[in-house]
């Protein structure tokens, strides 16, 4: 992953600004301890990104995000939460039932962590995109939020009456859930307004250029053998290096590169079998077909198996094409469903389930899988 990280001068700008808002919103505020208490968070987001700057650097959208996150906290360390006076205004404009500042840092207690949780997970590959990635950082965005209460609920136990304008309930019996249900909108809204925006940012967004089957030779031997998938999905389809390994001395596993423009995206290998009930005829199995993480989710994968079947369509005597999956892999089931393929109820010595897409030319698929060992 090549993400578009902060540049140094974006960072000493964003360090200013948030220098200013400091000093701002320290000087004099209504009181004290209520001031130490909502800035502190914001201080220890400025340590942890100084304590890493020199080894991890956030995207430019994330950082903005994140001195955005310290602006709310420290206006409201400020003025209290329940008496920032522009929403005051809007109180007593229109006839609300409360100062509704507490809200929107509760919004953004979700908003911006979602991203920023997006970001590290991504980046270290613990997930790629998809419906899980959306719902373990909103998951997240819920367990800052639960802490968060946890610690308002140990100072008002601590400081007794002095906790009530770091509280802010302003008499809400429900305000604890309400502030949690925000955290919880913000952090889905983040993930499906910005989320494009983000992935861009990372180097993963966009349409994929032309898709293209290349041979691996000496020139781009090294990143092929680089590709890698999202270590949740590394149980579920053997490694480059592997099928590498599996090939070493045989003429009959066909290893290619998938390329997307000109960039190594992913990889796949085929073998020919022949049909032992068929003379002259054979059947291609498709031993191995992954898309490197980085590039998951551009319909990369979708376009590299249309070509090998294409390509497989046109070999004389050709009958159709064999794969096999772990069951615990249902996303790959349904989409090799998608182009075709059915399954054979044949389960294979790995315990992987095969399927088998026939061209119209032969009988049934055979009923062995003689994959690469």
């Amino acid at each position: 992953m090549n993400p578009v990280t902060a540049s140094p001068r974006l960072h000493l700008a964003l360090l200013a600004a948030w220098g200013v808002l400091f000093v701002l919103t320290g000087w004099a505020p209504k009181d004290r301890l209520t001031w130490a208490l909502e800035a502190a968070p914001a201080v220890v987001a400025l340590a942890i990104l100084a304590a890493l700057y020199g080894r991890w650097r956030l995207t430019p959208l994330v950082l903005w995000l994140v001195l955005a996150h310290c602006a709310i906290l420290m206006i409201g360390a400020r003025y209290t939460y329940a008496e920032v006076p522009w929403f005051n205004w809007l109180r007593d404009e229109f006839g609300l039932a409360r100062n509704y500042y507490d809200r929107l840092g509760h919004f953004a207690q979700g908003f911006v962590p979602a991203l920023v949780a997006r970001e590290i997970l991504l980046r270290n590959r613990v997930l790629p995109r998809g419906p899980w990635l959306f719902f373990l950082v909103a998951a997240t965005c819920l367990a800052i939020s639960a802490t968060y209460e946890f610690v308002e609920w140990w100072v008002a136990l601590a400081s007794g009456e002095a906790a009530e304008a770091f509280l802010g309930t302003q008499g809400d019996p429900w305000d604890t859930q309400w502030d949690m249900f925000l955290a919880l909108c913000g952090a889905t809204l983040a993930q499906a307004l910005l989320g494009r925006v983000h992935d861009r940012q990372l180097g993963l967004g966009g349409p994929a250029p032309a898709v293209s089957l290349r041979a691996i030779d000496e020139a781009n031997i090294d990143e092929v053998a680089a590709l890698r998938v999202a270590k949740s999905q590394e149980r579920l389809v053997a490694s480059v290096g592997k099928t590498f390994w599996q090939a070493c001395g045989r003429d009959d596993i066909e290893c290619r590169a998938v390329y997307a423009g000109g960039t190594p995206a992913g990889f796949v290998a085929t073998v020919v079998k022949p049909e032992a009930r068929e003379q002259g005829g054979h059947h291609l199995y498709l031993a191995r077909l992954l898309v490197d993480e980085r590039h998951q989710g551009r319909g990369i994968g979708s376009r590299a198996l249309d070509q090998v079947i294409a390509e497989a369509r046109r070999r004389d005597g050709c009958t159709g094409m064999r794969l096999s999956f772990v069951p615990a892999n249902a996303r790959a089931a349904a989409f090799y469903e998608s182009r075709g393929f059915r399954r054979t109820g044949v389960v294979d010595e790995e315990g992987e389930h095969e399927m088998w897409l026939a061209f119209g030319n032969s009988g049934a698929a055979a009923q062995s899988n003689d994959a690469p060992p």
